[in-house]
């Protein structure tokens, strides 16, 4: 046999890496591992960049996103609804200001109420009654008409802080918040009534007393101590009355005064019913007994006040219990529509003009359409 033939196989072929030719860059592995370095830093120096970007473009994004409908931030969202309110805000202003005067007109007229039970005039007083009346409906039908005008206006309603700019809406919910000064004026005014007529009722039954007592002592001076005794029993009627009237009162007024006047009184008329009875049973004899009950009719008389000045001041006191309740719950929605009005126009005052989108603050206002 003939020796094997050896061909020659290119290196490439034989599965043996070439050999790399020397050159000038060759520097071994320590020159790889830098690359290799260099390489990664670059990549993370990409990411971070990625993320820069993307950090400030998401803050633009939530920057934008807080200048919602609602502030002056964004007033060009809101411009047409502001404008289509501001008539009916305005003109309910207007009615609100008309509604705060007649409430200061029912505090006047509770002025009048105190005077004329002070001076015990009945016709007075039912006028000064029935004239707040009229203003009191007239107040609770301009509340009414106001609220429903206000329920009406364009943009408001539920998300009208999406529809509507920061300054309409301060002034819209103002408006609405004032509603709620007038909501216990009817129950002040009616403790303010039922105290002035009972207040003049007790006036009217003391002096009904005092008149009965009186026409008793006259009758007393002519001897005719039967008829006297008689009379006499009215003024006790008078007394009983004033007692149940003045417990009435007592829970919402102070009574020590009153209760003072009736006592003193009643122990009057018992002192001279005494001296009566026995004037008569003497025949109108001086006795010891009568000497007597004489003397403690003097001293009971001696108790008595000496003019009306004492019931003045009870009528005063009785009467102030409803009245500083009804003045005070007047003047304090008096305030609070007040303060309402205050803060509306406040609001046009202060804040800057809503001019249409885009529009020059010194130039003046377009509407979108123009611009």
């Amino acid at each position: 046999m003939s020796a094997p033939v050896t061909v020659p196989v290119s290196a490439r072929f034989a599965g043996t890496p070439p050999p790399i030719p020397p050159g000038p860059d060759a520097g071994g592995p320590d020159v790889s591992h830098r690359r290799g370095r260099v390489r990664s830093l670059g990549l993370r120096l990409a990411w971070v960049s990625c993320a820069l970007v993307l950090a400030f473009g998401t803050a633009g994004i939530v920057g934008g996103m807080a200048h919602e409908p609602g502030t002056s931030a964004r007033a060009e969202l809101t411009w047409a609804a502001d404008q289509r309110i501001l008539p009916g805000l305005t003109t309910a202003a207007a009615d609100l200001g008309a509604l705060t005067k007649d409430v200061d007109g029912l505090g006047d007229l509770a002025t009048r109420a105190l005077l004329a039970v002070n001076d015990g005039n009945t016709a007075a007083l039912a006028a000064a009654v029935k004239d707040g009346d009229d203003v009191l409906s007239k107040i609770e039908s301009e509340t009414l008409a106001l609220r429903a005008k206000l329920a009406t206006l364009p943009g408001v309603g539920r998300g009208a802080e999406g529809r509507l700019g920061g300054a309409a809406l301060r002034r819209y919910q103002t408006l609405t918040g004032a509603f709620d000064a007038t909501a216990g004026l009817d129950d002040s005014w009616g403790r303010l009534t039922a105290s002035s007529l009972g207040a003049l009722r007790l006036r009217t039954t003391l002096a009904d007393h005092d008149q009965a007592t009186a026409a008793a002592a006259r009758l007393g001076t002519a001897a005719r101590y039967a008829q006297a005794i008689a009379k006499l029993g009215e003024s006790d009627a008078a007394i009983a009355e004033a007692r149940k009237q003045r417990d009435a009162m007592a829970a919402s007024v102070d009574v020590a005064i009153l209760t003072q006047w009736i006592d003193r009184n009643a122990d009057y008329d018992e002192a001279l019913r005494a001296l009566y009875q026995v004037l008569r049973s003497s025949g109108s004899k001086v006795t010891a007994a009568v000497e007597k009950a004489y003397k403690a009719e003097q001293e009971a008389r001696a108790l008595l006040p000496g003019d009306t000045r004492g019931l003045i001041v009870i009528m005063s006191d009785v009467a102030r219990g409803g009245l500083n309740q009804a003045v005070i719950a007047i003047e304090e929605a008096k305030g609070r529509l007040t303060d309402a009005l205050d803060a509306f126009n406040a609001g046009d005052a202060t804040d800057s003009p809503s001019g249409a989108p885009g529009d020059n603050p010194a130039a003046p206002s377009q509407s979108p359409a123009a611009s």
